[in-house]
């Protein structure tokens, strides 16, 4: 039940959600206990997924010179025409995931879209701390782009893609390859459910847009787990790689598309950062799920998922396809 006074409602659907799973679900803890709590989550999912099917391949590689491992996805039916590319990150806060957890949604991707999808397994914090997996990240990009032809896509139509930690690491990752001079560059960035900006390194003009008081019913992520996971990755509060929203050159990003959740802790930050991309002429657009949680759209059940992933697919085509 909602604390009293939170103006924002659930959406029927999701309430029925939980009503059929037995209540709220929250992530909670320490570092250990969350990673255990996030695979049972992805495991209750895959139940009611179907079985894959033989339309996408995939194979598992070690990237040379490191011990970093990438998993591909692509369509099985070899293309007549150069494929989009991207570089899909997982979530789980920094701290827990890899990329067997969204398997369902990168196929489901790689089919529609289609494309060929890399997906790193970068390293987590605590054992790892930022900027560890921000550098894998980095990494995996430039190797995909070196190595796209190989599975029949184009480096010029080469996008990054994530949800959760996986989209602020999107995001920082399209940052960190704009100031290497004569690195390749993506094209479009899909950050979904993106934490922007640490609490406290939030700038004083949107002080009044940051309300955390909202969100206090926030099935799957609340800003107590938000904020266990933030100390565990280590990064410092104001460091524009971690905190995006302080980047000075949120203009130098391609274009991008945002996806908010109304019932989600990074509900304000991700509109913080709309605005200042747009302040910074960034060519940005933003999608809102009205009464939805953080990362609603691992529950295949949900016509909201369908919707969230029907869009996506139609995002990467308009924004690396079209010129």
């Amino acid at each position: 039940m909602a604390p009293e006074g939170l103006p924002y409602a659930y959406a029927e659907e999701w309430l029925q959600f939980e009503q059929l799973t037995g209540g709220r679900f929250n992530l909670t803890g320490d570092i250990p206990t969350i990673r255990a709590q996030f695979l049972g989550l992805f495991d209750n999912m895959k139940a009611m997924l179907p079985q894959p099917n033989n339309t996408v391949s995939k194979i598992d590689l070690q990237l040379p010179d490191g011990d970093l491992k990438v998993r591909i996805y692509y369509p099985t039916t070899k293309s007549e025409v150069m494929l989009p590319i991207g570089l899909y990150l997982h979530s789980g806060g920094w701290v827990a995931g890899g990329v067997d957890y969204e398997d369902h949604i990168c196929r489901h991707l790689s089919q529609q879209t289609p494309t060929v999808l890399v997906c790193p397994e970068y390293r987590l914090a605590p054992e790892h701390s930022f900027p560890a997996g921000l550098n894998d990240c980095v990494q995996a990009f430039q190797w995909m782009t070196q190595n796209a032809s190989n599975y029949s896509a184009s480096p010029e139509l080469a996008y990054i893609i994530g949800g959760s930690a996986g989209a602020n690491l999107a995001l920082a990752t399209a940052l960190k390859l704009s100031s290497i001079p004569g690195s390749s560059a993506p094209k479009a960035v899909l950050a979904s459910c993106t934490s922007s900006c640490e609490p406290s390194a939030i700038p004083d003009k949107y002080q009044e847009a940051w309300h955390p008081e909202l969100f206090l019913d926030s099935a799957f992520l609340d800003r107590t787990c938000m904020q266990t996971c933030i100390e565990a990755y280590g990064a410092p509060p104001t460091d524009p790689l971690f905190s995006v929203l302080l980047h000075p050159h949120l203009g130098k990003l391609p274009r991008t598309y945002l996806v908010a959740c109304g019932k989600d802790p990074t509900h304000d930050e991700i509109l913080m950062l709309r605005d200042e991309m747009a302040a910074q002429g960034a060519d940005v657009e933003l999608k809102v799920y009205e009464g939805y949680p953080h990362f609603f759209f691992i529950v295949p059940i949900l016509k909201a998922s369908g919707e969230y992933l029907d869009i996506l697919v139609r995002k990467i085509q308009e924004l690396v396809l079209v010129s």
